[in-house]
C-alpha cells in the first residue's frame, strides 16, 4: 500500500513532499529547502529498497510533464484516491469477464460490477485503516473471499442459477 511508504518518505528529513503517480510506479520528492539532495535521495532509495533509483533529470522531467494536463501526482492523504480508481476499474473488468465467460446479460454484469465495486471499497478502507500491507499481493490472498461476499451482495437481487455461476467464476478471475 502506497500510504504508509509515502508517510515514510514523507518523514525524510529534508523532504518537503513525496508523492507517486497514478500507477504506483514513479515517486516525486520534492525537497525542502537547503536539503542535502545526494542524501535525501540516498534515503529514499534505501527505504524503496532493491531495484529503485533516480530518474535522469530528463525522463523525470517526462514523468511529470502530464501533471501540468492533469495526470495525478498523490501525497499520502490523497492515495486512497487510487485503491478507489484501482477498485472500480477491476470491478468492471471483472463483471466483464463474467459476462463474457458465465453468459450474464448486461443488467446482471452492472449488478454484479457494483457488488464487487462496493466489496472491494470496503477492503481498500479496512487495509488502509490497519496501516496497508507490505505487498500488493494481499489482494490475491483476500481475494476468495472479496469474490465471496460480492456474490453474497447479489443474493435477492440475482436469480439463484446465474448467482451460482458466478460464485463458481469470480473467485478464479483474479488468481496468481
Amino acid at each position: 500500500m502506497l500510504a504508509p511508504v509515502l508517510a515514510r518518505l514523507d518523514s525524510i528529513p529534508g523532504v518537503a513532499a513525496a508523492r507517486v503517480d497514478s500507477s504506483g510506479r514513479f515517486f516525486w520528492i520534492a525537497l525542502a529547502e537547503a536539503a542535502d539532495a545526494s542524501r535525501v535521495t540516498a534515503l529514499a532509495e534505501g527505504l524503496l529498497g532493491p531495484g529503485t533509483s533516480a530518474l535522469p533529470a530528463v525522463e523525470a522531467e517526462t514523468q511529470l510533464a502530464g501533471r501540468r494536463l492533469g495526470d495525478p501526482w498523490l501525497g499520502s492523504s490523497e492515495v486512497m484516491t487510487l485503491s478507489f480508481v484501482e477498485s472500480r476499474l477491476l470491478s468492471v473488468r471483472l463483471a466483464g469477464e463474467l459476462e463474457r465467460r458465465a453468459g450474464a446479460t448486461p443488467g446482471q454484469r452492472e449488478l454484479i460490477a457494483e457488488a464487487i465495486r462496493l466489496t472491494l471499497f470496503a477492503a481498500m478502507e479496512r487495509v488502509h485503516a490497519e496501516g496497508g500491507r507490505s505487498s500488493s499481493g494481499w489482494i490475491y490472498r483476500e481475494w476468495p473471499a472479496i469474490a465471496e461476499a460480492a456474490v453474497g451482495r447479489c443474493a435477492g437481487i440475482l436469480p439463484d442459477e446465474p448467482r451460482s455461476r458466478f460464485a463458481e467464476l469470480l473467485p478464479t478471475l483474479l488468481a496468481r
